[in-house]
């Protein structure tokens, strides 16, 4: 018996939990929870733009870049190793980030590269969505070489964007207000595609849009490079 109580006891000697003291485990944790809240505190009052003084967003800039492979999700690091590896690498200078009015939530130009509205994101996966779909303009433009005047052109690269990057999602959908069991991912994708399309002066007369992402629909949405399929 006594044998068995020793060995008892020194099991609990080696256990290095037994020594610390409750206190410090809860103090430890509430340390870590604060850390995490003031995190995401800052990155939401950078997105709305309130609460934070021209000083704190320029600190909190810097912070991003300095943490930049953190703030990214899994899609996005693929659509970067992507681009680098078909001869498109994509850098911090490619991104801007900047207030825009409420008709868009980001943006691609081939002279400026991608913008991201800071003000215009409801939530993470949303910011995440607008990166990924741009950067699907990106690639497309470097890799295929896209003529953004033409409307074939466009509307093959917004149809990719739309479907690949969860833009099109069942949750996205039903915030906007749409939602049908049977075939809502083509549905959603027509349909951002038209209106991205609409919005190229090369494009705008009526009926030009819907023709153009009619015509090109099939193989453009069965086009999934750089995915093997539609995640």
């Amino acid at each position: 018996m006594s044998s068995a109580h020793s060995t008892s006891n020194n099991d609990q000697t080696k256990n290095p939990i037994s020594s610390i003291s409750p206190v410090i485990i809860n103090e430890q944790i509430k340390e870590k929870d604060k850390r995490i809240f003031e995190k995401w505190r800052k990155k939401l009052m950078y997105i709305t733009g309130m609460g934070l003084t021209e000083q704190e967003k320029a600190e909190y800039k810097i912070e991003l870049k300095n943490n930049y492979e953190e703030y990214q999700c899994p899609i996005v690091v693929f659509m970067l190793k992507s681009l680098e590896e078909a001869g498109c690498k994509i850098e911090k200078k490619h991104f801007k980030c900047l207030p825009c009015d409420n008709t868009r939530s980001g943006g691609f130009s081939p002279d400026h590269g991608i913008l991201l509205c800071q003000n215009r994101f409801f939530s993470k996966s949303h910011a995440e969505d607008t990166m990924v779909h741009e950067m699907m303009h990106f690639y497309d433009h470097c890799r295929f070489k896209v003529d953004w005047n033409n409307c074939y052109h466009h509307a093959c690269s917004e149809i990719r964007a739309a479907s690949l990057s969860g833009d099109c999602r069942w949750t996205r959908e039903i915030r906007r207000g749409f939602f049908n069991f049977t075939k809502q991912h083509q549905a959603c994708v027509k349909r951002r595609a038209i209106l991205s399309v609409q919005k190229n002066s090369q494009c705008s007369a009526p009926g030009v849009a819907e023709r153009v992402v009619s015509e090109v629909f099939e193989s453009c949405f069965n086009d999934t490079r750089p995915f093997d399929e539609i995640y």
